[in-house]
């Protein structure tokens, strides 16, 4: 039997937890990839005088 009030949230909010977790990482890993996204290149142009 379960007497304490917190340990009932701990389950419910760990899971949340780690789901909330994994999104976070999936995106971070799979949609924000800067290895990913080619760099533009650009062509610094120094003026000489």
């Amino acid at each position: 039997m379960i007497y304490r009030k917190w340990s009932l949230l701990t389950g419910p909010v760990s899971i949340l937890g780690g789901i909330v977790g994994a999104t976070m990482v999936a995106h971070l890993i799979f949609l924000d990839d800067p290895y990913l996204k080619p760099k533009k290149k650009t062509i610094d142009r120094v003026e000489r005088s």
